[in-house]
This record gives structure tokens, sequence and C-alpha cells, in this order.
């Protein structure tokens, strides 16, 4: 059977892989021979959901067995659209016929993203692609991922929710320990006290703060949490910004060796 594509492109973080995307790689390998990933990478997960579930080379490694993929590409970019990783994949294919496979998700092309480029590419959008509705979402089969708890040698946190340019943690601190002396470039943060007795530095000012005070941290702003009380300190963490990575301290001063 000759295919009508020289290669169809599908893009996603699949984080993890599930059925609907099977039968997307399936129906795809039926519009060509060649069947090429463009995987969004760890960054852009992040940015999407706080933290991948399987890092990019674990998902890569697991993509390339599906028979119908010809190709797994790490995309570079972690944008919120595929555009440059098609660009670049177009650019070096070219004068060959190429698609871009829509899922049943992705039915309406004023929601694609990657449309202008496809068309100033011309690159064809199919739509349908594994199915016309939707079998089955990443994010539902991690849902409660977010909930796991995170230890620290200072106590340990959790992520309550997240979404775009905010994410709430409950923070919980052991006695007689404190956070690293930090600031962030690219968030400030609010902090309202459940349990406890704290000492807060924020830059030359000390506060002395416990049950239902609160107290806000502007971006760039030296700050550091003690726990002076007899009994666990708990205190609900909003991080407001437009990158909420975890990575984003700088840590003037650690008890822990971090700096």
């Amino acid at each position: 059977m000759t295919k009508k594509y020289d290669y169809a492109i599908v893009s996603g973080g699949f984080d993890p892989v599930h059925v609907g995307h099977l039968r997307m790689f399936q129906d795809a390998k039926k519009l060509s021979d060649n069947v090429i990933i463009l995987l969004n990478n760890d960054d852009w997960l992040i940015r999407k959901k706080g933290k991948p579930f399987m890092n990019q080379k674990q998902r890569k490694e697991i993509l390339e067995e599906f028979e119908s993929i010809t190709e797994v590409i790490i995309q570079k970019s972690s944008e919120k659209s595929s555009s440059l990783a098609i660009e670049e994949f177009a650019e070096n294919n070219q004068k060959k016929n190429i698609c871009y496979c829509n899922g049943g998700d992705r039915s309406n092309i004023e929601n694609i993203r990657e449309a202008d480029t496809c068309k100033k590419l011309g690159i064809d959008l199919v739509f349908g692609v594994g199915g016309e509705e939707k079998i089955e979402s990443s994010s539902e089969l991690t849902k409660n991922y977010l909930g796991n708890i995170e230890e620290k040698p200072w106590g340990n946190y959790h992520i309550i929710a997240k979404n775009t340019g905010y994410q709430i943690k409950e923070i919980r601190v052991f006695e007689n320990s404190k956070l690293s002396l930090q600031k962030h470039k690219s968030r400030s943060e609010f902090w309202q006290i459940v349990k406890g007795e704290c000492k807060i530095i924020v830059e030359e000012k000390i506060y002395f703060l416990k049950e239902k005070n609160h107290i806000y941290i502007p971006e760039n702003t030296i700050h550091r949490i003690e726990n002076i009380g007899k009994e666990e300190l708990i205190f609900i963490e909003i991080q407001l910004g437009k990158d909420l990575k975890e990575d984003d301290i700088i840590r003037l001063e650690d008890d822990y060796g971090r700096v």
C-alpha cells in the first residue's frame, strides 16, 4: 500500500505514554512509513505540571521500542508550541511531503498553536489520528503525582495545586531547623502560617510569626524562615510568577552545605 506522506509528525510529552498514544502512532503509520515523534523536553513538562513523571531520556527510550515509530527527537525548545521543532525538521527534509498529526482532543484548528507554522511550510494538518475521541489523558493518570512528599534535610513539602502563574505548597519544618537564606529571580511568595512559631528574615528586617499570621516576600528579596517553636512548623506557600521552576533558588547561606 502506497502511503500518502513521506513523514508523519506527532508531537507531545507522552508522560506517561498510554493506549491513546499507541492508537495515534498506529494511525500515523497508515499515513506514512516514517512516523516521527517530536518529544517535549523536561523543561516543557516542568512548566506544564511542575515536574516530569518520567525524564526525557526514559520517555525517548520507551517510545523508540514502538514498532510504529521511526524516530524520536527531543525538542530543544520548551515553548508551549512545537513550531520550532517542526521548522527544524522541515528544514532538514526539504521537498518531502509531511503531515502533522492531531488526536481527538485537537479537532479545532484555532486551538492548534502549530497551525500557522504548518501552513507556512506546506505541512498538512491531519485530524482524528488515533480516533475522534480522546481515549486517555496523561494528566489524569498522574493527577495525584503532584501530591508526592518531597523530603528535605529541614523537613518536607508537597504541591497542593499548580497552574499557569501560581503554585501552592504545604511546607513542614522540623523543630530547630531552618531553610537556606535565599532569594528567587522569577517568583514572589506569600506565606501563611498554619501551625507553630517561626522567625522570618526579609532583607534587613526580622519578623516573629505564629499561627494565623502571614507575610509577603517580593521576587529578588533575600529571605529565610526558621522554626523556633517546640513543635513542627507548618505553613502554606503560594508562589506567584511566570517561571516557577524548583531550581529558581539563589542560596546565600545554608546549614546543609547546598550553597
